[in-house]
């Protein structure tokens, strides 16, 4: 009796297969705008910037004494106002939280207290290395650092846990190297994975969310206390964040098109003015089709991680739920094709692969290498009514993600009966 076995490759494996075969890749040939982008980083160390860390700093200096959610809304405005935004060649979808290639930024508000030691450490260290520019760890060692000495989530709680505890979590009394029985990771702030309601930002953008906000504002009682200092704070805080990232946005659109007048090529000219166009709108406004889209998630996405570390773990949800409408609308136009479209995608994917979750403390370093991100797309599943809800756009990001040549972002594919 003989028996004969049918192997089934992915296309990643199949083009290592290849590859070492010595044939050709045609998956490159068809994919030329995302293997540009990914070479460009490919086997780079991570490299540390230090802007939001700065600017947020210098805010938090300036605010002490008022409410929290105030300070750090003006901290978030004071970012968007300062950090240098970037246009990456060949990418379609603006915004990033760093400088260019694989980066990552720093929280001194979690981790402050021991920073200037990571900075010196970093480069050389066994578990996620990453480099700092001499002028950088300066700035860390004396600007940022010495001011979060003593305000830090990390001493706090490394002073409040009871010693029983205390020693089954840590190996050394200021909690920097863990003995791994007891797994803290409340200070990398990301054990917690939520979703932005991405598709009230595309319906109605942030001037809609700040409109709301002004009008809640006025509507307040003079005379309550609880107005007063619960919901005037938070509201006028949702005001300062709508027109921040909305400011940030439109510096982007700025420098897009000063580079577009520089372009020398017609193709990528013309995109860089479109793209110019996206930062003016999005996500200010609502979006009108599915490039604009795509960029108003982005910049929410991006946004997101200058604001706190669970920045880092934030899901994008049901994709092909919330983009799908713009999505059919320009198919059915004749607007976009399944190609253009997957290169949106594919943009973002790759803005994602760049970005490192960075651990800055022995112990995280240990804990994950720093290169997890957990920002899964969820597909497929049930509609409110119960309805099967897979679509067009379902199957696209299906392609995409078998396709796409890392493991960005993890895919969460629900099943209908």
């Amino acid at each position: 009796m003989s028996m004969t076995t049918c192997e089934c490759r992915s296309p990643q494996e199949q083009r290592l297969y290849d590859r070492i075969e010595g044939k050709e890749d045609k998956f490159r040939k068809t994919h030329a705008r995302v293997f540009k982008l990914l070479e460009r980083f490919d086997g780079q160390k991570p490299r540390i910037d230090i802007e939001r860390a700065l600017y947020f700093t210098q805010s938090m200096k300036e605010t002490e004494g008022q409410p929290l959610v105030l300070r750090w809304a003006k901290a978030l405005m004071h970012i968007a106002e300062n950090i240098s935004v970037c246009v990456q060649e060949d990418q379609l979808l603006l915004g990033r939280a760093g400088c260019d290639g694989r980066y990552g930024i720093l929280y001194p508000e979690l981790d402050g207290d021991f920073l200037d030691i990571a900075v010196r450490e970093l480069p050389t260290r066994r578990t996620s290395p990453a480099t700092i520019t001499p002028e950088d760890a300066k700035r860390v060692i004396e600007e940022i650092a010495p001011y979060w000495k003593g305000k830090t989530y990390h001493e706090d709680l490394n002073a409040a846990l009871p010693p029983e505890v205390h020693k089954l979590t840590y190996d050394d009394p200021e909690g920097l190297i863990s003995r791994f029985i007891v797994n803290e990771t409340s200070s990398f702030r990301s054990s917690i994975q939520w979703v932005h309601d991405y598709a009230k930002i595309l319906k109605r953008g942030f001037n809609g969310i700040k409109k709301e906000a002004q009008e809640k504002l006025a509507a307040l009682d003079p005379m309550s206390a609880k107005d007063d200092r619960e919901k005037r704070p938070f509201l006028e805080a949702v005001v300062i964040v709508c027109d921040a990232i909305v400011l940030w946005a439109k510096r982007h659109a700025v420098l897009a098109r000063e580079l577009a007048e520089k372009e020398r090529d017609p193709t990528r000219k013309a995109e860089l003015l479109r793209m110019a166009d996206n930062a003016e709108r999005v996500p200010g406004e609502p979006a009108r089709d599915f490039w604009e889209a795509c960029q108003s998630q982005w910049f929410t996405q991006m946004f997101s991680r200058i604001e706190q570390k669970t920045g880092t773990t934030i899901s994008n949800g049901r994709m092909d739920q919330y983009l799908y409408p713009y999505y059919k609308q320009d198919r059915a136009a004749g607007t976009i094709t399944d190609k253009q479209a997957m290169e949106l995608l594919e943009c973002m994917w790759v803005g994602m692969a760049e970005f490192i979750d960075m651990y800055i403390s022995p112990t995280g370093g240990a804990f994950n290498e720093g290169y997890a991100h957990w920002e899964a797309v969820t597909v497929g599943g049930q509609t409110p009514d119960g309805r099967d809800a897979s679509n067009e756009l379902t199957y696209l990001i299906l392609k995409s993600k078998r396709e796409f040549p890392l493991h960005y972002p993890d895919l969460a594919a629900r099943i209908h009966s």
